[in-house]
């Protein structure tokens, strides 16, 4: 397969799982996330289904928790998208000290996503609106996918986020990791990578993201 557009590809090359990807749910599903708060019932879930998990670590009387809770957690796209793709946990940060200790988990709310096995692949701490959530679940399923070697899945979530939100604050990390999948799908081929990030280097040039590419 060739590589990937570096610009969005067009509606009838992206995959219909991907341009739905925000679709909310059928009117009889529940309209709510329906959290866990047993880490080891999450990870029967996840090996059972075959799901990444994500995690939101809070505490109370934290107003970024409450307003990621409300404004973020209460929208119809990021409930569809959690429900459908993820095994959501909610672990608290004093009464979950292991957890936090391992992670090095200090501040709430921090978002974590990990793969089946339990390994966190992609941390992110704070507040993000709905948009921008969404973003963030592609960018950290494509981190689980790619760190189980499906790089070509890692790749198309990549790309149908540029699809979804072509002017994304988090769209430069993603162009970023499409070339990291580039490369290992490829072979370690760096011309693969350097591929995907010549539209980095070209829309993005002063982001830590294009700062980083060799």
């Amino acid at each position: 397969m060739t590589d990937l557009p570096s610009t969005a590809p067009p509606a009838s090359t992206v995959p219909p799982a991907l341009i739905t990807s925000e679709t909310p749910d059928t009117p009889d599903a529940p309209d709510v996330i329906e959290w866990l708060h047993d880490r080891k019932e999450a990870m029967t879930r996840a090996r059972a289904e075959r799901r990444p998990v994500l995690i939101d670590v809070y505490q109370d009387d934290c107003y970024g928790c409450d307003r990621l809770d409300l404004e973020t957690f209460g929208d119809a796209h990021v409930i569809h998208a959690v429900r459908s793709r993820f095994i959501p946990l909610k672990l608290n940060l004093h009464a979950d000290r292991e957890f936090a200790r391992e992670h090095q988990v200090f501040w709430t709310p921090t978002i974590l996503v990990a793969d089946r096995s339990g390994r966190v692949r992609y941390t992110s701490p704070n507040f993000l609106p709905p948009g921008e959530f969404l973003d963030l679940l592609d960018i950290g399923e494509a981190m689980v996918l790619m760190r189980w070697r499906a790089y070509e899945e890692s790749l198309a979530l990549l790309a149908g986020l540029e699809y979804r939100s072509p002017n994304s604050v988090l769209l430069p990390e993603a162009i970023y990791w499409r070339g990291i999948a580039a490369y290992f799908r490829d072979g370690r081929s760096s011309v693969s990578a350097n591929a995907e990030w010549a539209e980095l280097l070209s829309r993005f040039p002063d982001t830590i993201w294009a700062k980083r590419v060799p």
